[in-house]
């Protein structure tokens, strides 16, 4: 009876060598062969160290991939690859298929995966058997970064890479919850040479001598992690399938030397991220949770009296992505009254919001080195007096095309659009103000006149999808700066307005904020200009339309009238 089995048991094996044979070969067509690891490899590129512990438990048949000493002997799949082996194959079938049985393999545990010490036939047999899990003692294999079933040699390599990081760095022990995974061999080294130039600016900046350990720490906590929690709040991972947040870290970071050549201006990594992110304005389903922050931010104030918020109360600490209304301001600048209204209206408002301001000359084409020093020298006269960052460029061509191919670098674009008083005075960029709404990225805030404080905003709100951008900018300039503002909806004919202002006033009093309802009749341009005399207004605040070419036809007009009769800025969300 034995012999009979021992027989049964020997085709089995054959059977199972040129299952592996085939595979092999299979795989080795579509270069994809994938033998078992050797575990010493592994052990010396993560610097593994093996526990003194051991202890009995059901491995996973699929999570075993390696081996110690038999990793030639058999396939990933633990199909024998030697017909010498195949006595002892069988005698081990026999034995787990009887009544005497065989003991626990012996393996070593590295990360989630398995490499079998003793027992590589038991474990071919038992896979040939169909058993999910097979008995083993296991001793634990300590290493620095994660290990799992599913990893191929050029991970292991890449992983060896981190693995140097971390004992350069100490990162792991000093920051425990960092992640610093990347899908590229070489990114490492980079990090490395990120450290070590933190380091010596560390030391020029404190003029001392800067500890390694210190650099690291001082690097992540101010250069990897900011980048890092822009990455994750604002989902522009999901573009990048199959990436790491180390490896968009370093892709930002090469991007943004690239940016500088073009722009001329020098952008944080973090202001990188937002401009290919996009707007708290832009993404509905997160202005509520924008806002809410806010209102925790300054909870404990009287909702009724929104002027008690000072600026020490919003000088709390930001949350990560676009957490204010402007981070980075664009505003089209040059050495007319136009020019140097827009950039002092963008000074308000960088103030307001701690803002840096990034200024855009656009030449004709003609001027003179004289002309381009003037204006560089009144741009930084006037920022850095006012305590302020900015940075100037200078581009040549048309000025809508311009400000638009930029304004995705901001949060929002300031600039004068003040139509003419008198014949031959310069339009500015009004006759251009439908195209730069229609292609604008960002708000607008529309300067034509006189600067405002920003203080005493009305909103005219319908209930549309752009006016609810509207009432958020609205929400926070109340929260942020204490604001009181007036909202108006305006009936044309035998419309009724009281439904739109009963959705406003329900969110607004949502997150605590007090204002004035109006409801009008009329002329749109007509009740909101009467609107904003009667209450002092000093900036208009408007949804945009931006879907639709005769919706933004029809708006674009709208904004004209007004700018025609009011000195007001138009903020344009």
């Amino acid at each position: 009876m034995r012999s009979g089995n021992a027989a049964a048991a020997a085709e089995d094996f054959e059977r199972a060598r040129r299952r592996g044979a085939v595979r092999r070969a299979a795989a080795s067509l579509a270069n994809r062969e994938r033998a078992l690891v050797p575990y010493e490899e592994v052990r010396t590129h993560l610097r593994a160290v093996e526990s003194a512990e051991r202890h009995l438990e059901d491995i996973p048949l699929d999570a075993i991939v390696g081996s110690v000493g038999r990793y030639n002997d058999f396939t990933r799949e633990f199909l024998p690859r030697r017909a010498a082996g195949r006595d002892r194959w069988v005698g081990v079938k026999l034995a787990m298929t009887g009544l005497e049985g065989v003991p626990p393999i012996e393996a070593y545990r590295v990360g989630d995966a398995y490499f079998v010490r003793d027992g590589n036939h038991r474990v071919s047999v038992a896979r040939e058997l169909g058993a999910p899990t097979i008995q083993g003692y296991v001793t634990p294999v300590h290493v620095r970064v994660p290990y799992g079933p599913d990893d191929d040699p050029e991970t292991l390599i890449r992983k060896a890479g981190q693995t140097s990081f971390l004992e350069r760095t100490r990162l792991d022990e000093v920051r425990p919850d960092s992640d610093v995974a990347a899908t590229e061999a070489g990114a490492y080294a980079k990090l490395l040479e990120h450290v070590s130039v933190h380091r010596y600016y560390m030391g020029i900046d404190e003029d001392r001598e800067v500890a390694w350990d210190e650099a690291v720490v001082h690097w992540y906590d101010v250069v990897y992690l900011p980048v890092v929690q822009e990455i994750r709040a604002s989902g522009i991972l999901a573009a990048f399938p199959g990436r790491t947040e180390t490896d968009l870290y370093l892709w930002l970071a090469d991007h943004r030397a690239h940016l500088q050549d073009r722009l001329g201006w020098d952008l944080p990594s973090e202001q990188v991220v937002q401009g290919l992110a996009g707007s708290p304005l832009e993404a509905p389903s997160d202005r509520d949770a924008w806002l809410g922050r806010w209102a925790e931010e300054v909870g404990g104030r009287d909702a009724a009296a929104p002027e008690a918020a000072s600026p020490e109360v919003a000088d709390t600490e930001r949350p990560p992505t676009r957490s204010r209304l402007a981070d980075d301001l664009l505003v089209a600048f040059d050495l007319g009254d136009p020019g140097l209204t827009a950039l002092r209206q963008t000074m308000v408002l960088a103030q307001k919001e701690r803002a840096r301001i990034y200024g855009l000359r656009v030449l004709r084409g003609g001027e003179g080195d004289d002309e381009r020093a003037a204006t560089d020298a009144t741009f930084r006269t006037a920022v850095e007096g006012a305590g302020l960052d900015g940075q100037l460029a200078f581009e040549v061509g048309d000025p809508v095309g311009r400000i638009v191919e930029r304004a995705r670098w901001a949060d929002m674009v300031v600039c004068n659009v003040a139509y003419p008083g008198e014949p031959g005075e310069p339009a500015t960029l009004a006759r251009n103000l439908r195209p730069l709404l229609r292609r604008s990225p960002r708000p607008l805030l529309a300067t034509s006149g006189r600067v405002s404080p920003l203080q005493h905003p009305l909103l005219a709100y319908d209930g549309g999808p752009r006016a609810e951008a509207a009432l958020a900018a609205v929400i926070y300039m109340a929260l942020a700066w204490g604001a009181d503002p007036v909202v108006v909806s305006v009936a044309e004919r035998d419309g009724v307005a009281e439904e739109a202002l009963d959705d406003a006033r329900a969110r607004m009093e949502r997150f605590g904020v007090d204002a004035t309802y109006v409801a009008a009749n009329g002329a749109v341009p007509d009740a909101l200009i009467a609107t904003a005399e009667a209450h002092d207004r000093d900036v208009l605040v408007l949804g945009s339309y931006s879907n639709r070419r005769f919706l933004q036809d029809l708006f674009g007009g709208l904004l004209e009238a007004l700018l025609r009769r009011t000195r007001t800025p138009l903020l344009i969300a």
